[in-house]
């Protein structure tokens, strides 16, 4: 790891073709384990199966939140998805190795939707469209006691969960909206519903809420990306990144399937039309 290494370094460095992609998705894989307590915390989601994507988003999320400190005090980050802790305990301990000061908020329904029989889920597959959807997009979820999930990956590393803001509900609902209206973020990571209708929905409701300056980050929409040696996720997720307002974010860097948009302007605002 080069002792100058740092995110905007990345970004300047950056090309969006199947070579550099690839070779970046490697280093970074490289590089979180070359790093004690960024490689023990991922030994931990891949032997427990805690999470989901890739060794080398570790270093990719410690690389960003410093370079969202510089800019931001504290740095306010979201996690639209929360799982079982994987991304919200990275967070606070990178906060806390390094020393910076972060406000850590993480929405999710924190409850599984897979039926237990096995015979039901088995005639869901055969003869309901929805249900395939749902498995097509990574929406389906065993019903497990997730906060206690996030509580214990907190407590294997002698984090503060609570200095960390959990929301129990779904990120497009009223009440979850209503909680979060008017509050913005030095980073947003999207992460949840992966319809192209849901992702489509969050990035609509939260892109917004992103600072000048800061960072939306999409997880599982690198489809249509080039690059052979990482999962790209999901095309639903990837073709919703669409709607994203290209005079507002500039897709900064790709890291496997994660892919990291600033806001470089605020959004124009609305001028209600008066009629004579």
């Amino acid at each position: 790891m080069k002792a100058t290494d740092s995110f905007d370094e990345r970004v300047r460095e950056y090309q969006n073709s199947s070579h550099h992609n690839d070779e970046l998705h490697r280093e970074f894989t490289r590089l979180t384990d070359t790093i004690g307590w960024l490689q023990e915390h991922r030994n931990f989601v891949e032997k427990n199966e805690w999470g989901f994507g890739d060794r080398a988003f570790h270093y990719m999320w410690r690389l960003l939140l410093t370079a969202a400190s510089k800019n931001f005090t504290p740095v306010k980050a979201i996690e639209i998805g929360v799982y079982r802790g994987q991304v919200v305990s990275l967070w606070q301990l990178i906060s806390t190795q390094l020393g910076l000061e972060t406000a850590l908020t993480g929405v999710s329904p924190f409850e599984g939707n897979l039926n237990k029989s096995r015979w039901v889920r088995l005639i869901n597959r055969s003869f309901n469209p929805k249900y395939r959807a749902a498995l097509r997009d990574g929406n389906v979820y065993g019903k497990i006691n997730y906060m206690a999930d996030v509580a214990k990956i907190f407590a294997t590393f002698s984090l503060d969960l609570t200095s960390v803001r959990l929301i129990k509900g779904y990120s497009a609902s009223k009440a979850v909206l209503e909680r979060l209206e008017g509050e913005r973020f030095s980073i947003v990571y999207i992460d949840g519903d992966h319809s192209l209708k849901g992702a489509r929905a969050d990035i609509l409701a939260y892109g917004p809420k992103v600072e000048v300056g800061g960072y939306l980050v999409m997880d599982d929409a690198s489809f249509f990306l080039p690059g052979s040696s990482f999962f790209k996720g999901h095309q639903s997720v990837s073709l919703a990144c669409d709607v994203i307002p290209t005079a507002e974010f500039v897709n900064v860097l790709n890291v496997g399937h994660n892919r990291i948009y600033q806001r470089v302007v605020e959004a124009p605002k609305k001028v209600d039309r008066v009629i004579a």
